[in-house]
C-alpha cells in the first residue's frame, strides 16, 4: 500500500502542509508516501525548459507563469530535513517528478547527484521540446505514427540515463484518445525489457484510470517488470486514490 506520486504544490513549505498528507495516508490505511514536486517548481531546473519555452507562445506563457513561485531545491531540501527529523506511523518519503529533456539529462544528472531524495520520478511530458499533453487540438493535421515512434524513443532515452527510480505515468501518451496505426505490443515489450534491465520501477498511475492500459500491463507482467503505485494526487483529498483497487489486480 504505496503512494509513490504525491505533489504537495498548493500550499506552503511548512511541516503543517506536509502533515495534512500524512494524516490523510493514514487515514486512507498506506504504508509508504512520497511527497514531491514537478521540476518545474524549481528554479535550478529551469534551464532544461529554455527550449520549450521558445517553443510556441503557448508554452512561452506556460513557463512564465511558473516562474514567480519557484523555489530552489535548497529550500525543499529545508523542508525534507525538519519533516526527516521528526517520526510519524507510517515511512513518509521525498522525491522529483522531472521533465525529462534529452539534450539536457546531463544537467538534470547533475542536479540530483547529491541522492539526497528518496525517489526520482522520470516524466515524458514534451516530445522535441513540444507538449504533446495538454491540447487536444493541438494533434490536428499531425502524423500520429510519427509522435509515437518519437514518444517511445524517449521514454527509453530516460530509462537509459540511469537518472530515474521510477517511470511515471508511461503511457501518457494515450491522453487524448489518440493512437498510432500500428500494434504498440513490440515497443511496449522493448520498453519494458529495457527497464528491467535497468531497474527502475514502471509506475501503475491511478490519475485516470487503474494504472497503465491494459494491452502494456499485459506486455510489462509478461516480461516480469518491478511496479510502483501512485495517485499522482495533487491535492491532499486525492492521496492513496485507487491504491487499494491497484493492489488487487491479479
Amino acid at each position: 500500500m504505496k503512494d509513490l506520486h504525491i505533489h504537495i504544490e498548493r500550499g506552503p513549505y511548512t511541516v503543517e502542509w506536509i502533515e495534512k498528507f500524512i494524516n490523510k495516508a493514514i487515514e486512507m490505511n498506506l504504508d509508504e508516501i512520497c511527497l514531491l514536486e514537478h521540476s518545474i517548481r524549481f528554479k535550478d531546473f529551469h534551464p532544461t525548459f529554455k527550449e520549450a519555452r521558445k517553443y510556441n507562445r503557448y508554452q512561452q506563457k506556460w513557463f512564465d507563469a511558473k516562474v514567480p513561485t519557484a523555489h530552489t531545491l535548497d529550500e525543499f531540501k529545508s523542508l525534507v530535513t525538519e519533516v526527516r527529523s521528526r517520526e510519524y506511523p507510517i515511512k513518509v518519503s521525498f522525491g522529483l517528478e522531472i521533465c525529462y529533456f534529452e539534450q539536457h539529462k546531463d544537467l538534470i544528472r547533475e542536479l540530483v547527484s547529491d541522492g539526497f531524495f528518496d525517489y526520482l520520478l522520470g516524466s515524458v511530458h514534451w516530445i522535441d521540446n513540444w507538449t504533446f499533453n495538454q491540447r487536444k487540438y493541438q494533434w490536428i493535421g499531425k502524423d500520429f505514427n510519427k509522435i509515437y515512434k518519437r514518444y517511445f524513443e524517449l521514454q527509453n532515452s530516460l530509462v537509459e540515463s540511469e537518472i530515474f527510480d521510477i517511470i511515471a505515468h508511461p503511457d501518457l501518451i494515450t491522453c487524448h484518445g489518440l493512437y498510432p496505426d500500428y500494434d504498440l505490443t513490440d515497443t511496449y515489450k522493448a520498453l519494458c525489457e529495457n527497464i528491467k534491465t535497468h531497474n527502475m520501477l514502471l509506475e501503475m498511475n491511478t490519475s485516470k484510470s487503474l494504472g497503465i492500459n491494459d494491452d502494456f500491463f499485459r506486455v510489462a507482467k509478461s516480461v516480469g517488470v518491478e511496479f510502483s503505485t501512485g495517485s499522482d494526487a495533487h491535492k491532499v483529498e486525492d492521496v492513496g486514490r485507487k491504491i487499494r483497487e491497484l493492489n488487487q489486480i491479479p
